[in-house]
């Protein structure tokens, strides 16, 4: 009397393809996330004191890894604030990233078992 077989495989279908969309969209977001790291400094920031003729000085360097090196690049005063903010940005931007590479290694898994 009621084909209700026809309206669970359509429902199905339009899950699967909402799934799909979410997916495409996540890869999207990833690389653009990738390019705008790409952009940014990548490291972390360190102080040193040094006492030279009773007098004590500070200064700011950047401690990276370059080719399986470790580099440190000395940061003058008036660029340490907007390294600070890159490098905070960078690490939003790095979270952002792990959360939508999670969900797209769980839509890879959910589309892939429904196969």
């Amino acid at each position: 009397m009621y084909d209700f077989d026809m309206k669970v495989v359509e429902k199905k279908n339009l899950v699967h393809q909402m799934l799909r969309e979410e997916l495409v969209r996540c890869r999207r977001i990833s690389v653009s996330l990738i390019k705008m790291l790409s952009g940014l400094p990548k490291g972390s920031l360190h102080a040193r004191h040094k006492r030279y003729q009773e007098k004590k000085y500070k200064y700011h360097y950047l401690k990276y890894r370059e080719g399986g090196k470790s580099v440190s690049k000395h940061i003058s005063d008036g660029d340490l604030e907007k390294l600070s903010k890159q490098l905070e940005e960078r690490k939003k931007y790095m979270k952002e990233l792990v959360s939508y590479k999670e969900r797209i290694k769980y839509l890879e898994k959910i589309l892939s078992a429904k196969k």
